[in-house]
């Protein structure tokens, strides 16, 4: 991918270098991604010179060497290269609908005393790091990241990350959509409602927390305000499901009538002995109740880049926080650099094989990281090597005749790497054979 060498050049200008690491650290973890490396000791089992050449040489990296790298990044030099690298072009001047929203990285040590959070797979909380991730739902991208500890609350990040967003992304508008971990309390609800005060082109809507009081006043309301819908089943066999969305007011604790916020309550009816689920949402938006719940559900997106993240990418397999050279086990300390480093190139290189599938020649958008990999990125070929130039010769395979647009872009933007000797780019596909048809 082309965009490597520019986070090359980046990170060259943000990171010291003093054991000349830099070049093969990245370029390993930028397409262990790409290929699939699950962790990094699985790179003492490889033995490929098409991986060698990707990530910085003519041999292939050594796990100590990409691992040191990795674990000795300063947080102040990954918040730099973080900045540089953020897609902002992405929203310039653009109506963005983003997402914000955290991912819980358990950890399993118990030599170490480090903080507890919720982990929602396990419904427990356990020992964990959090990473907070800034999302654009229209175009599924990422957009921003930060590492913190296990005891971070998405609502201690919610307020910083709505102003980083409209600060770095000048957007013309934000319609910032949140978990019910938001607003956890009345004032972090008032606090957000806030930023909309400060900010008239900002919108947000945040998914309600049901307390069993607030719970029981929604119950109360009466049936006239309700207007039904219907959706289509969970398949395509399913009878419709049945909707039913009410408009309220909400008053904080401590507030006035004259303060309360506007409250979209959606009763989704569930037939049979089982109780009827309850999804309440605070909004400052001014849409109808149905064109809201639409664009909060359009979070999905987020949480399913996730899971995308997590399988074809291991997310959950970026270094730890916490210090593990610390002489005082109980407190370890935090050292959000290298969790934060590996955790941005993740949402990197998913941005970059998602503009990927884009440009290809068919109806690839959308396609996950690991069916990527199996149809373009692991493929077989040779390699020639000139004075002048890095040939790649892909031996034929079932869908080459997508590939051929992404190929002419990058031999046309001639890349040239430093590596080898400043040597051109250049990629070609064997032709197809053509058997004729069968006796």
């Amino acid at each position: 991918m082309p965009q490597a060498l520019d986070w090359l050049r980046t990170a060259e200008a943000c990171f010291r270098d003093d054991y000349g690491s830099l070049q093969r650290g990245l370029l390993t973890s930028v397409f262990g991604l790409v290929t699939g490396l699950g962790r990094i000791f699985h790179l003492q089992d490889m033995d490929d010179v098409g991986f060698a050449l990707l990530s910085g040489g003519r041999r292939c990296p050594t796990r100590q060497v990409v691992g040191a790298w990795r674990r000795h990044v300063p947080w102040y030099e990954v918040d730099a290269f973080c900045r540089r690298t953020c897609p902002w072009h992405l929203i310039e001047g653009a109506d963005a609908l983003v997402s914000y929203d955290e991912h819980t990285l358990p950890r399993w040590t118990r030599k170490f005393h480090i903080p507890k959070g919720y982990i929602t797979t396990r419904n427990k909380h356990m020992r964990c790091e959090k990473l907070f991730y800034s999302y654009e739902v229209q175009q599924n991208r990422y957009l921003a990241v930060r590492a913190a500890p296990g005891d971070w609350e998405l609502r201690d990040w919610a307020v910083p990350a709505v102003q980083q967003v409209l600060r770095y992304g000048q957007p013309r508008s934000l319609h910032a959509l949140f978990d019910a971990g938001a607003g956890k309390a009345d004032a972090d609800v008032r606090a957000l409602w806030d930023v909309v005060d400060a900010h008239p082109k900002v919108t947000v809507t945040l998914r309600a927390c049901r307390y069993p009081h607030r719970v029981r006043q929604w119950k109360q309301l009466p049936s006239g305000l309700f207007v039904p819908y219907e959706e289509p089943g969970a398949c395509v066999a399913a009878p419709p499901k049945e909707i039913r969305l009410a408009e309220t007011q909400t008053i904080l604790k401590d507030e006035t009538a004259a303060q309360a916020i506007r409250t979209l309550i959606c009763r989704e009816v569930v037939p049979g002995p089982k109780k009827d689920r309850w999804h309440p949402l605070h909004t400052t938006s001014t849409q109808e109740p149905r064109a809201v719940l639409t664009t909060f559900r359009s979070r999905q997106h987020h949480e399913q880049a996730y899971r995308v993240s997590k399988h074809d990418e291991f997310l959950d397999a970026v270094p730890c926080g916490y210090n593990k050279d610390s002489p005082n086990r109980m407190r370890p300390g935090f050292q959000r650099g290298p969790m934060q480093m590996i955790g941005w190139l993740v949402a990197l290189v998913y941005n970059a094989v998602a503009d990927f599938a884009a440009g290809l020649d068919g109806d690839y958008e959308g396609c996950h990281v690991s069916t990527l990999q199996r149809k373009f990125f692991n493929r077989p070929g040779r390699l020639y090597s000139t004075p002048q130039a890095l040939i790649v010769y892909l031996d034929p395979f079932a869908e080459q005749e997508a590939l051929l647009p992404q190929i002419d872009r990058v031999n046309a933007e001639r890349h040239r790497l430093p590596w080898l000797d400043n040597r051109l780019l250049v990629i070609s596909v064997s032709p197809q054979e053509n058997t004729g048809p069968g006796p």
